[in-house]
Parts: C-alpha cells; sequence; structure tokens
C-alpha cells in the first residue's frame, strides 16, 4: 500500500517538478537457446525482446561509499523506480539513450522493492 504510493508520487514528480533530471531508455535483445553450434559459434535465436522505462540515468559514483568492483571512473549511476520500467533489466542489456548506448554492468534493488540501482558504462 505505502510502496504504491510513494511510486504514484514519484511518478507524478517525474512528469513534473524532476522533468529535468529524467531520462527515457529503451532497450532491444535476442533471446538466445537450444544447442551451441560449433561451427558458428553461437547459439540459436529463439527470438527478442524489448523494454522501456524512465529514471534518473547519470548519477554519480564519486560521492558514494560503496562502489561495484569492476567500476571505473566515466560510469554512470541509474536509479530507476522499478513501476517506471516494463521488464527487469539484466546485466549485459544496452539502453539507448538521448545520450547514446549504455551497457548495464551491475544491478541492486533497494529493500523494499521498489528501485532499481543499475551501474552504466557507455558502449
Amino acid at each position: 500500500m505505502i510502496k504504491n504510493k510513494i511510486q504514484s508520487k514519484v511518478a507524478k514528480a517525474f512528469d513534473k517538478k524532476l522533468a529535468d533530471a529524467v531520462d527515457t531508455f529503451t532497450c532491444e535483445k535476442l533471446i538466445y537457446s537450444g544447442e551451441f553450434d560449433f561451427e558458428t559459434q553461437t547459439y540459436p535465436v529463439v527470438g527478442d525482446e524489448s523494454y522501456s522505462g524512465r529514471g534518473v540515468l547519470f548519477g554519480s559514483y564519486q560521492k558514494d561509499l560503496v562502489k561495484p568492483a569492476d567500476y571505473q571512473a566515466e560510469d554512470a549511476k541509474a536509479v530507476v523506480p522499478q513501476n517506471e520500467v516494463t521488464a527487469v533489466p539484466q546485466i549485459g542489456d544496452v539502453w539507448v539513450t538521448a545520450k547514446g548506448g549504455f551497457e548495464v554492468k551491475n544491478i541492486s534493488q533497494d529493500p523494499t522493492g521498489s528501485i532499481w540501482t543499475c551501474q552504466l558504462r557507455k558502449v
């Protein structure tokens, strides 16, 4: 109940007061499955998936005390409410934004299960 109320207020703020800090993204990826083909060195493609979302995508890790193990100085920190994303992000996904493509290198979730924090690296 309270989680839904907070998420609706954040969505409202994204539309109005925080609109200048919010960026949108899309992700399109292939789904692989089946037996590995040694001749082509690939797995067969069985479909594709796409999702989109919005959040504060280009934050900084510079002031954080805890940084991901594979952190690089130019990495960006994305804070994305889970109700603002149409699917669960995965490590390796490439988010297409107005600033270009960014690969998801790390994902964590807050204790309430309402926010994704993602480490993004320019591709």
